[in-house]
């Protein structure tokens, strides 16, 4: 990842800007997932894992939305 971007990535968590907890979908995928794995909460490899795709969705939606606002310039 970027290092500029992921700096943008901490910052939005940080400042609560992406905050997966609050969303009650993620909170239910979250806990299925738990309850699949018989465990309370995520160990740390697969909390970093989870911390690298969220790092990857975040890059390819900015890289997207930027895209989108060069292209409705262009036109």
């Amino acid at each position: 990842m970027i290092p500029e971007l992921q700096k943008l990535y901490y910052y939005e968590i940080d400042h609560a800007h992406l905050d997966f907890d609050s969303d009650p979908v993620y909170q239910e995928k979250m806990a299925r997932a738990l309850a699949e794995l018989e465990a309370q909460e995520l160990s740390p490899a697969l909390f970093s894992l989870l911390d690298a795709a969220n790092q990857i969705s975040f890059t390819h939606g900015f890289r997207l939305g930027v895209s989108l606002v060069r292209w409705a310039l262009r036109g």
